[in-house]
C-alpha cells in the first residue's frame, strides 16, 4: 500500500467519482440524500485539484482532471437546485366529502402484500411516493392492521416431516434456500427454527454444507429490469437435457428455468418472451458467445434500437448473477439427477448411444427435472439474502417495481445510461471465477447456429431430434412416463425401454 498522500489522494477521489458516476446515471430516479453526498464529496475533490501541487502532475492533467469533476458535478448540483416533483405528484387522489385536501388513493391491498414479502413501511411508503404516517393512516382507515405476518403455527414434528420430504427431493441444500422452500409452501418460519429442523433430519448434511459457504460479494446495477442475466446449463446435456435459465441482476429473481431438449436460439427466445409477458421488458441483457443467444439480442435491439448497447455478450466470469445461481441449482437440483443417470449407466441400464434408451430418458425425466426446478425457481425466489437485510428477490423486485410505477417509468425505462454501459457492465471483477468446466470451451465469438438435426446433434444443440422423441412418444403409446414409482422414475423408465424395445421388435 503507497504512503504518497497525492496517490492515496488520487485512488480515493477515483472510488468516488465511480460511485458519483452511478448516482449521475440514475437521475432523475436517485434519492436526494445520494446527490447531495456526491455533490459534496466532488466539490471537495475539486477544491483540492484546484490547488494541488505536485511535479508528477502537469497542469493540462490537473486541469483535465478538474474538467472531469465538474461534468460530474454540474447535473449533480442542477439536479439539487432544481429538484423534480415529489413522488406524490404521480399519485391519484379521490375527494372525501369534507373540506380539506383530497385524500391520496393508495393501494392498501399492495402495500401490505410488500410488507409480507418483507419490506419495511418506510420503504414501501417511499416507493409509493408518500410518507408511512399516511401510509399507516390509510391502513387504519381500513381497518387492516399494521402487524408484520405471523409465523405459521407448526410442531415440530409436522415440520420435520415437511423439511425432511424437502430434503429427500433436494439432499445438497441449506437452511436459507429450505425456507425458501418453506415459504414457497406459505409456511412463514423463523430462521433458527428451519436450521435446527434441518439438523433433526440432516445432521451428516449440514455439516458438509456448512464447510461450502462461500463470502457475497457486492452488485450494482440500477433497478429491477435494468438488467438480466441469462445462460444455459449443461449439466445434464450428455443425457440430452438442457437447462436454460434468467436472472434479474438487481434483484436476483429468477424469470425463468426450464429444461428442454435442445438450445437452439427459437427456445431461447421463446422462454426469453415468456418472461418479458409476465415481468416486463428489461433495459439490457447479458449473455455468452453462445449461439443460442443470437435470437435473444436481436429482439432486445429491435426493442430498444442499436445505439442503447441492449445486449452485451462477453466470457461466463463477466456473467457474475447466472453463475452464481448455477450453484445453487445444481446442489438444488440437477446434482440428484445427474446422480440417478450415472447410477443407471454403471448399473447397465442406460447407453446414451442406444436411441432407445435416449429417449425414454427424456420423456420419463424432462417432467420430473421441470417440476424438480420450478420448486427451485419458488425457493431461490422468497429465500432471504443477508447482504439485502434478509430480503427475498421477490420483495427487491416487488419494491423496486412498485416505486418504478409510482414514478411512471416502469413500462419504458432505458436503465442505466449509454454512457456507462461497456463490456463490463453489471460485472463483478471480485467475485469468485467459474468452475474451469464451464470456461473450457466456451466460445469466444459471436457465432450462426447450424441447421438441420445432425448439424445440431454434432454442434452439441440437441441429443434427441424433435421428430425422435415424437416418435418414441407415438411408441410407447398410453404408458404413464410421470407415474411416481417412489423411486426417482427408476423403475418407470426401465418399464418404458421394455415396453418400446417390444413394440418396435413387433412391428
Amino acid at each position: 500500500m503507497s504512503n504518497d498522500p497525492i496517490h492515496t489522494f488520487l485512488m480515493e477521489a477515483h472510488r468516488i467519482c465511480v460511485e458519483a458516476q452511478f448516482v449521475v446515471d440514475s437521475l432523475p430516479n436517485a434519492d436526494l440524500p445520494a446527490v447531495e453526498r456526491s455533490a459534496h464529496q466532488l466539490g471537495a475533490i475539486r477544491q483540492i485539484i484546484s490547488v494541488l501541487e505536485d511535479e508528477s502532475m502537469t497542469d493540462a492533467a490537473r486541469q483535465e482532471s478538474f474538467n472531469f469533476v465538474q461534468r460530474l458535478l454540474d447535473p449533480l448540483e442542477d439536479f439539487i437546485a432544481n429538484p423534480p416533483p415529489p413522488a406524490s405528484t404521480f399519485l391519484a387522489t379521490e375527494s372525501s366529502g369534507r373540506p380539506g385536501r383530497p385524500k391520496y388513493k393508495l393501494s392498501i391491498s399492495r402495500a401490505q402484500q410488500l410488507h409480507d414479502l418483507g419490506n419495511s413501511y418506510e420503504e414501501i411508503a417511499k416507493a409509493m411516493g408518500t410518507t408511512r404516517m399516511t401510509l399507516h393512516r390509510h391502513f387504519m382507515y381500513e381497518g387492516i392492521p399494521t402487524a408484520r405476518r405471523a409465523f405459521t403455527e407448526i410442531d415440530d414434528d409436522d415440520l420435520d416431516e415437511v423439511v425432511a420430504e424437502i430434503s429427500l427431493a433436494h439432499p445438497f441444500v441449506g437452511s436459507v434456500i429450505v425456507s425458501g422452500h418453506l415459504e414457497a409452501r406459505g409456511i412463514h418460519l423463523p430462521r433458527l427454527r428451519v436450521q435446527d429442523s434441518l439438523r433433526r433430519v440432516d445432521e451428516l448434511g449440514v455439516l458438509v454444507r456448512w464447510a461450502g459457504i462461500i463470502k457475497r460479494r457486492v452488485y450494482k446495477v440500477r433497478g429491477s429490469n435494468a438488467l438480466w442475466h441469462h445462460d444455459a446449463n449443461e449439466k445434464l446435456r450428455p443425457w440430452g437435457f438442457y437447462v436454460h435459465g434468467c436472472i434479474d441482476g438487481y434483484s436476483r429473481l429468477i424469470v425463468y428455468l426450464a429444461v428442454r431438449a435442445n438450445k437452439r436460439k427459437a427456445t431461447v427466445s421463446e422462454l426469453f418472451l415468456g418472461a418479458v409477458a409476465q415481468f416486463g421488458w428489461p433495459s439490457r441483457g447479458r449473455g455468452d458467445f453462445g449461439t443460442e443467444n443470437n435470437e435473444v439480442e436481436r429482439l432486445l435491439i429491435e426493442h430498444w434500437g442499436v445505439l442503447h448497447r441492449a445486449y452485451l455478450r462477453g466470457r461466463s466470469r463477466h456473467n457474475v448473477r447466472i453463475e452464481r445461481l448455477w450453484r445453487d441449482v445444481r446442489k438444488d437440483s440437477l446434482e440428484t439427477f445427474r446422480q440417478i443417470f450415472d447410477y443407471l449407466e454403471k448399473n447397465g441400464l442406460l447407453d446414451m448411444e442406444n436411441p432407445i434408451h435416449s429417449a425414454c430418458l427424456y420423456l420419463v425425466f424432462h417432467r420430473r427435472i421441470q417440476a424438480s426446478l420450478d420448486r427451485t425457481r419458488d425457493a431461490w425466489n422468497h429465500h432471504r439474502l443477508r447482504t439485502e437485510h434478509d430480503k427475498t428477490p421477490v420483495a427487491l423486485f416487488e419494491l423496486s417495481r412498485e416505486a418504478a410505477i409510482t414514478r411512471g417509468y416502469w413500462t419504458g425505462d432505458p436503465g442505466d445510461a449509454v454512457g456507462v454501459v461497456d463490456d463490463l457492465y453489471g460485472y463483478d471483477g471480485q467475485a469468485p471465477a467459474p468452475p474451469s468446466d464451464v470456461t473450457a470451451n466456451e466460445p469466444l465469438q459471436r457465432m450462426e447456429q447450424p441447421m438441420g438435426t445432425e448439424a445440431e446433434r454434432a454442434g452439441g444443440i440437441l441429443v434427441n431430434g424433435d421428430e425422435e422423441l415424437e416418435a418414441a412418444r407415438e411408441l410407447l403409446g398410453d404408458f404413464d412416463c410421470d407415474r411416481d414409482d417412489e423411486n426417482w422414475g427408476i423403475e418407470v423408465y426401465c418399464e418404458a425401454v421394455v415396453r418400446m424395445t417390444s413394440v418396435l421388435a413387433s412391428l
